[in-house]
């Protein structure tokens, strides 16, 4: 697997994690455990915001409508 891939797995492992409500142990064992957050921390608008960036760059908007939905639900009042 080369660079891009490991990024690519990390940005799907956090969205899994985030969004689907997926465990990071089971995503650990199946696909080495690449994320861009920490899984024991708290998530940060920032976090969310990468995700969005990078879905979107990618052109996978379904994932990015979840994500502001989510960054809606948790962050905006």
């Amino acid at each position: 697997m080369n660079l891009e891939e490991h990024i690519d797995l990390a940005f799907r492992n956090s969205y899994d994690v985030i969004i689907n409500d997926m465990e990071a142990k089971d995503l650990v064992v199946e696909d080495d455990g690449y994320f861009i957050h920490h899984p024991a921390e708290p998530i940060t608008k920032e976090i969310l915001e990468d995700l969005r960036e990078y879905f979107s760059s990618i052109e996978e908007y379904e994932k990015c409508s979840a994500i502001l939905k989510y960054i809606k639900d948790e962050f905006d009042d």
